[in-house]
């Protein structure tokens, strides 16, 4: 199975069709870069995202 990336929240799912983090079910397998978040409270990337909690998530979901 493909990962996918959440339309909402942009986290990359490697299996399932809802997101767990914001229990959506639009995950879309067409999108690019990633970026991974250790420590969202002092990333500048994770705040530009609106970021809170760690994990992978893609750049930009189609």
């Amino acid at each position: 199975m493909s990962e996918k990336a959440c339309t909402k929240c942009h986290l990359i799912v490697n299996k399932g069709n809802i997101c767990p983090r914001c229990k959506t079910p639009t995950l879309s397998d067409d999108f690019s870069g990633m970026v991974i978040i250790f420590d969202p409270e002092d990333s500048a990337i994770a705040k530009a995202m609106n970021i809170k909690e760690k994990g992978r998530y893609a750049l930009k979901v189609r």
